[in-house]
């Protein structure tokens, strides 16, 4: 081979290789990170982190629909509200929309709203020891790190709050008597761990909160894919308009948020 050969054969080589290299940070460049947690049915994380739900599936399709794909990873919730205030996730679903919140975070939606009342769980029995919100005064209530609940609730300092990370934990604790009561905002997916742990001897108070949540993703305001946020935005009202996101709920036979935040709430 000669000379000029030689450096016409290097020069295609290094020309093709900085081409796949493009390609590759292109393709790096378009990648949503976000964070999932189990929040069944709506959230699974089953054996060996294999997740599924429709807030993994509609979060895909918008992403998708501009050239993007999500990447998730499963964590912790304090971890992820950390996250999305250091710009460390680009995504997390399920994030209910707080003034101090909106300090960090974009909320992507909602794609709909969701009766979400706030219930207290307590021992067999014991249902009628909660009536109403004073009632907690002088209990041991159990909390979870970095959850909201309902505004009074959370900046209330006289009540004793304590905190713990996350469901199993809360329901360890409870199970061993360490809280008096736990305040659940996630009713099915507190149900769901306690039957794990094989414990019967719970209800839950006759006091609730009663509120309609929006159900949205939180975008991290440091994410480096700032620039997505209204077309991801824009897409995910379409979706929910247009009836995609109820299709996307009845795949996983979950039922779909509600469009209209001023609707009866259901069963009445």
């Amino acid at each position: 081979m000669n000379l000029a050969r030689f450096f016409w054969v290097v020069l295609v080589a290094v020309g093709v290789s900085g081409i796949a290299l493009a390609e590759e940070k292109a393709g790096e460049s378009r990648v949503l990170k976000a964070d999932y947690r189990p929040r069944p049915p709506e959230m699974v994380v089953a054996e060996g982190e294999q997740i599924s739900g429709p807030l993994k599936d509609i979060l895909e399709e918008a992403a998708g629909r501009h050239g993007f794909r999500v990447e998730w990873r499963v964590v912790p919730f304090p971890q992820s509200l950390h996250d999305l205030e250091t710009g460390q996730v680009d995504v997390v679903p399920r994030v209910v929309r707080t003034v101090e919140r909106e300090a960090f975070v974009r909320f992507l939606g909602p794609i709909g709203f969701q009766d979400k009342d706030i219930q207290f769980l307590v021992r067999k029995g014991q249902e009628g020891r909660i009536r109403t919100y004073e009632d907690l005064k002088g209990l041991v209530v159990g909390v979870k790190l970095a959850t909201a609940y309902f505004d009074p609730f959370d900046a209330d300092a006289t009540l004793h709050k304590e905190t713990s990370s996350d469901d199993h934990t809360l329901a360890r604790m409870f199970i061993g008597g360490r809280f008096d009561t736990v305040a659940i905002l996630d009713r099915q997916a507190m149900e769901g761990v306690l039957t794990g742990l094989g414990f019967r001897d719970y209800a839950f108070a006759e006091y609730r909160f009663r509120q309609r949540l929006g159900n949205f993703y939180g975008q991290s305001a440091k994410s480096r894919h700032a620039e997505l946020f209204p077309k991801l935005n824009e897409s995910l009202a379409e979706m929910a308009a247009s009836g995609r996101v109820a299709a996307i709920y009845r795949v996983h036979n979950v039922d779909a948020p509600i469009l209209d935040a001023d609707a009866p709430p259901l069963g009445h």
